[in-house]
């Protein structure tokens, strides 16, 4: 042997030389590695009976004794005794010491959940603390309970071989002598072949489908067959006998959807196998004390480094971790609690975001962790509750489990042949409410909506994005006949719709000749009644006051803004020219036959945008919302509707303010299913895809669908489950990823999501075709990425004064931000904290205290800033 280290070929070409040089022709070489940089080696031949064992060794090891682990150098008749060959474990046996000393073994982390395919059937689950006292088999019990309600094939087997204690826990009898986990692999061992994994199973209820395959019976020779277990040699086995176990479960009559796995606690030789090797899902349980921490993230690393048992040539399969926190203690606590252990599992996992494929999502730290709140009715129960009440607590951990099984066929063998024709003519607008040509079409008519469009509310008031604008061109567009509104203000892209439209110069110059309020009070009432003079009809026109001494000529002339100007600075510049123009509107109030609409949108933007152009805009809004308030009651044939940003609206301070209490409408996406059909009445534009509606029985009125058929229309265009890491449901995903700091969701990010996706599942569906939904879950995740640079980049044109602090986030390239840290980058940004927490671009970190705030910046617009997460210290 050379210097340079061994490989397998070199071993056996050094034994194949020892063997001819021996005589021993025939001889058959076994060879494998053992995990640990050393080879296991079986040579047999009937020559080698006359000789000892020493005698083997120097015969047949020469130069080859320091790289080989174990040897059998055995006869034929030896064989039988000694069974079948060692299995070459290439590195990757799951023992605690090996996967503990490879941390990022793994180049690309991928879990089952990122195939487009169901994994196949049943799916494995490990229940692990690496302390006692944290709730572990009590989680375990419910979750497979729950399950079991739900109508699923649940097998719960107790691996906690030093401290049985799970059949107790589900109720169910004591097993009897030889029943069990620990005789049951003893005989597979031994290789056994004849066992019936059903001799060994206790039906938990009679009327659901959970089984549970006990430990063993406690007795006096328990410990000293449990001493007999050796899992390091399972894997130097050609049967291991923990594999074989669970493939008897699966080829049984039991058929189980789900084998959950209760662990022992701990650096168990047994732990190891589970966790590392034959799991999909480990679920974690543990408390946020410190001298958990260190221990938990050592397993945690160790896991995001193991290939599980399912890995293939072509996708090396790591088990997908969650994580459950318990017992949470009641009280004001809870919360720092919780945000205690989120940091840490957001700090376990960074390392291992890095190491996801492209496409695929990363793992976010409060959707794999769960809180288990503290129960004394629980922690005193000999056996583990049924309920509402566990149903609520352990729920979501249920949820968990049951997102590994198959999901259920959205599309049809119909649909299935429509799906290219339903890609080629999805449509989704990626612009704005003042730019979308199928706006009308699209409008969702929502119980908020409604309200936004009556005339009870004077006011409509909303973050970015929320929806302002397509009332403004819902109430413009559609109304009756003879019933025109009159557009007074209006967003920037309909100026040149209307003559007398004003723009950020002209109200400059409006303030200057009239410095401070007294302009506004002024001019709002002048303009408004300017507007409605050019808006009605000859028939309902009401010439202005005589004392304005305007040319009724000079009034048929203006064109621009340019002359309306000119006509409204002579008009202001009379005495009491706020009194003239309330009384020209109250005229036309008088004279019209039809209410008309005064229209206000636009005034967010239609000031300028520097610092002193928004000072202005405050002025001009407040004398706006006087005059509204002191008017309105003398104007009921033209109601008043301004859509103003929420942000303004809480910077205005006038007299009567809190008479639009109750009267004004804030528009907010809260309803998951409200939101989703603005994205799908867009979908509906698509002639195959309403073919497709109609083949599942789902009709084409998106504005009656009940709740189901909104899921059921959503599931049939991108799928009910997201992949990898999560496998959450699409909608939550979308609704949590598309939410600004405020919780609010803007429609035009929707449509943006859908509009890439689409152009993203033409481009896979080439690669390899996806016949469960028109657009396959995982379309969503590359597509966020331009949605949430076109989020940012829109909120940036809407407020440039958040320029400083989007650098300084850019910077610090993670989230969440500690106190201090915006500060330590941009002094004067750190003073824009305030807005930026207003407008959505940041929220506070959950679990903070008031003392001492952290902040988090959202997903839409996280990824534009190339931030990522990080735990917490």
């Amino acid at each position: 042997m050379t210097g340079e280290a061994p490989t397998s070929q070199t071993i056996r070409m050094q034994l194949e030389e020892n063997v001819r040089s021996a005589g021993l022709d025939g001889a058959r070489i076994h060879v494998a590695e053992d995990g640990f940089g050393s080879y296991l080696v079986r040579i047999v031949h009937e020559s080698l009976e006359e000789l000892s064992e020493s005698e083997r060794r120097s015969l047949l090891l020469t130069g080859t004794a320091d790289a080989i682990s174990t040897a059998e150098l055995i006869t034929p008749s030896e064989e039988a005794w000694y069974g079948a060959p060692f299995t070459d474990s290439a590195g990757q046996m799951p023992l605690w010491h090996e996967v503990l000393a490879r941390p990022n073994a793994i180049d690309e982390l991928t879990f089952a959940t990122d195939l487009d395919q169901d994994i196949e059937l049943p799916a494995v689950i490990t229940f692990y603390s690496l302390r006692g006292g944290v709730g572990r088999t009590t989680a375990l019990a419910a979750a497979a309970r729950i399950l079991s309600e739900r109508g699923r094939r649940i097998l719960c087997i107790d691996m906690d071989l030093e401290a049985p204690g799970l059949a107790t826990v589900l109720g169910c009898p004591e097993p009897q002598d030889d029943q069990g986990v620990l005789p049951l692999l003893l005989a597979l061992e031994r290789g056994n072949e004849e066992v019936d994994i059903r001799d060994h199973v206790l039906r938990v209820s009679e009327g659901e489908e959970l089984y549970c395959l006990p430990a063993g019976r406690l007795s006096s020779d328990y410990a000293d067959r449990l001493r007999l277990l050796d899992p390091e040699i399972w894997y130097r086995e050609a049967d291991n006998p923990l594999h074989k176990l669970l493939k008897l479960a699966k080829d049984s009559p039991l058929n189980p959807d789900l084998i959950l796995l209760d662990s022992r606690t701990g650096i168990s030789p047994v732990a190891a196998p589970l966790l590392f090797d034959v799991s999909d899902l480990a679920v974690i349980c543990f408390y946020p004390h410190p001298q958990a921490e260190r221990g938990t993230e050592l397993l945690v690393k160790a896991l995001m480094s193991a290939k599980s048992r399912r890995a293939t040539p072509d996708a090396v399969l790591t088990p997908e971790p969650r994580f459950v926190i318990s017992p949470v203690p009641p009280g004001p606590s809870a919360d720092a609690v919780r945000e205690r252990a989120i940091g840490w599992v957001d700090g376990w996992i960074s390392e291992a975001q890095r190491r996801r494929p492209a496409g695929f999502d990363a793992l976010r730290a409060e959707e794999i962790t769960h809180t288990i709140h503290y129960s004394p009715e629980t922690a005193f129960r000999d056996k583990v509750a049924t309920g509402a009440a566990a149903r609520e607590a352990y729920g979501a951990v249920a949820d968990w489990l049951e997102h590994l099984l198959p999901q259920p066929e959205s599309l049809t063998e119909f649909s299935r042949s429509r799906k290219g024709d339903v890609l080629d003519q999805l449509d989704f607008s990626t612009g704005t409410a003042e730019s979308q040509a199928s706006l009308l079409d699209d409008f969702v008519h929502t119980r908020v909506a409604q309200q936004a469009l009556g005339t009870r509310a004077p006011l409509v008031i909303g973050r970015k994005g929320t929806g302002k604008t397509a009332v403004f061109r819902w109430l413009l567009e559609s109304h009756p006949e003879n019933q025109t509104p009159v557009t007074v203000f209006s967003p920037h892209a309909f100026r040149h719709k209307f003559k007398w439209s004003l723009g950020s110069e002209a109200m400059e110059q409006i303030e200057s000749d009239a410095p401070g309020d007294t302009a506004w009070s002024s001019f709002w009432p002048c303009y408004t009644a300017l507007a409605a003079y050019f808006t009605l009809s000859p028939s309902e026109r009401v010439e202005p006051p005589e004392r304005f001494e305007l040319d009724l000529g000079a009034l048929d002339e203006v064109y621009d803004e340019l002359s309306t100007l000119d006509v409204v600075k002579q008009m202001v510049s009379r005495p009491m020219a706020g009194l003239l123009g309330a009384r020209w509107l109250r005229d036309i109030n008088a004279s019209v036959k039809n209410p008309h609409i005064l229209l206000f949108d636009g005034l967010d933007t239609g000031f300028g945008n520097d610092a002193e152009s928004r000072k202005r805009r405050i002025r001009a809004v407040t004398g706006l919302m006087t005059f509204l308030t002191e008017s309105e009651a003398q104007l009921p044939s033209l109601p008043f509707k301004v859509m103003l940003r929420v942000d303004i609206w809480q910077q205005l301070r006038f007299e009567n303010k809190s008479h639009l209490y109750g009267r004004s409408v804030q528009l907010m996406w809260r309803d998951q299913n409200d939101y989703f059909k603005t994205v799908l009445k867009q979908a509906i534009r698509s002639e195959a895809y309403r073919e497709m509606l109609t083949d599942i029985r789902v009709g084409h009125s998106v504005d009656d669908w009940r709740d189901d058929e909104v899921r059921r229309a959503w599931n049939l265009l991108v799928g009910e489950r997201m992949k990898g890491g999560k496998t959450t449901f699409t909608r939550n995903w979308v609704w949590n990823r598309l939410a600004d700091g405020q919780g609010d969701h803007g429609p035009r990010s929707l449509s943006q999501l859908f509009h890439e996706a689409v152009q993203w599942e033409k481009r896979e569906e080439v690669r390899s075709s996806y016949d469960r939904s028109v657009m396959r879950p995982r379309a969503l995740v590359p597509s966020l990425d331009k949605v949430s640079a076109e989020a940012l980049q829109a909120l940036q044109e809407e407020f440039p004064e958040l320029d400083g602090v989007v650098e300084a986030l850019r910077s610090l390239r993670r989230t969440p931000i500690e106190p201090g840290e915006i500060a330590d980058v941009d002094a004067q940004a750190a003073e824009r904290v305030d807005l930026a927490l207003e407008v959505g671009l940041l929220e506070i970190y959950e679990g903070t205290q008031d003392d001492v705030r952290r902040y988090r910046v959202p997903d839409l617009y996280r990824l534009a800033l190339g931030l990522t997460r990080r735990g917490q210290a």
